[in-house]
């Protein structure tokens, strides 16, 4: 656990410091024999999802020794810097780019200026305001919202009272999953929307804006969450209210699938794999190579209800453990 911790904190002094990550044991590579360096564009690392997201990309990246080094970029969630690490990483000479968008339409003429250079780029994600890229790996994002709200609405009959919590304003895969859900709750007059709310994936804030509705609103029917980030943390306040506890819905965290379980009430999972960012490291790959690669580039998911997620639940792990995303080599685990 030492060594593992050692080389934990390594790497981020690493990326601290703007400093390339050798990849596959072999920094001292060129691009002159025919490997790569690449670069990824993170919109941020703000929470345990993007840790995995991160281990997943280490591990993929690892198994590539055409992969000579690569850089990894952290905009804390804030478009302008990603635009100045977009143009950073150009101007570091790398032969592909992964971005994982902040604000897709403010981020979208960085990813243009990469193409127009000749260099292969992958979004993954959310979609992009710009057709100039090599390849979108995605989910249906807009089904993702769309799958939730749906469950909830049968969950519920038909008619309730729905509080709504979605990730960062702005954020591509936090706004589609919005656009999917609107949809559906527009097409089932008997839900009433009570509130809706931009949580930042953060359970502090969730909480915080979870008393503020249940003072304003006395009676809570279900909630609608993009995330488990933000389910749980709303189910635990209105536990801490003596409140009744509801159907909801969100995503793999194991955190929220347990307080599913363990309190015997209905949700839905619908995850939101972090294996994204290793599809996009061999997209790229393939691109760089010369080989054509789908425009788009979907990963298929599926939802599950109440029976399903009983069985898909890992007690013996961390709250904060994405469930089927860690099918990677330990040592690329994160140590949460």
């Amino acid at each position: 656990m030492k060594l593992k911790m050692m080389g934990i904190l390594l790497f981020f002094m690493l990326m601290a410091a703007g400093l390339p990550l050798a990849a596959a044991g072999d920094a001292e590579s060129s691009d002159a024999d025919g490997t790569f360096t690449i670069g990824w564009s993170n919109a941020g690392m703000g929470d345990s999802w993007r840790q995995f997201l991160q281990s997943n990309f280490l591990a993929e990246a690892a198994v590539h020794p055409e992969i000579s080094k690569f850089y990894i970029t952290n905009a804390d969630e804030r478009p302008e810097k990603q635009i100045a690490d977009i143009d950073d990483l150009i101007s570091k000479g790398i032969d592909g780019l992964i971005v994982y968008p902040t604000v897709g339409e403010v981020i979208a003429p960085a990813i243009e200026r990469a193409y127009e250079a000749g260099i292969p780029v992958v979004v993954f994600g959310g979609s992009i305001a710009t057709d100039k890229y090599t390849s979108l790996v995605t989910q249906d994002l807009l089904d993702f919202g769309r799958s939730q709200a749906q469950w909830l609405v049968e969950q519920l009959g038909g008619k309730g009272k729905v509080m709504m919590l979605s990730g960062i304003a702005g954020n591509t895969t936090a706004e589609e999953r919005l656009t999917g859900a609107r949809e559906v709750f527009s097409a089932n007059p008997g839900i009433e929307i009570l509130d809706h709310q931009y949580c930042d994936w953060s359970a502090t804030k969730t909480k915080s804006i979870m008393e503020a509705v249940m003072n304003a609103f006395p009676q809570i029917d279900g909630i609608w969450a993009d995330s488990g980030l933000m389910s749980w943390p709303a189910l635990e306040s209105m536990e801490e209210a003596g409140r009744k506890l509801v159907p909801s819905t969100g995503d793999q965290l194991n955190g929220y699938a347990k307080f599913l379980v363990e309190n015997n009430i209905p949700g839905y999972v619908y995850p939101m794999t972090t294996k994204l960012s290793a599809e996009s490291v061999r997209i790229l790959l393939k691109a760089m190579q010369g080989e054509v690669v789908d425009k788009i580039h979907y990963i298929n998911v599926s939802g599950m209800g109440p029976d399903e997620i009983k069985v898909f639940v890992r007690p013996e792990l961390s709250d904060w453990w994405w469930i089927g995303d860690d099918q990677i080599p330990e040592e690329f685990l994160p140590d949460l």
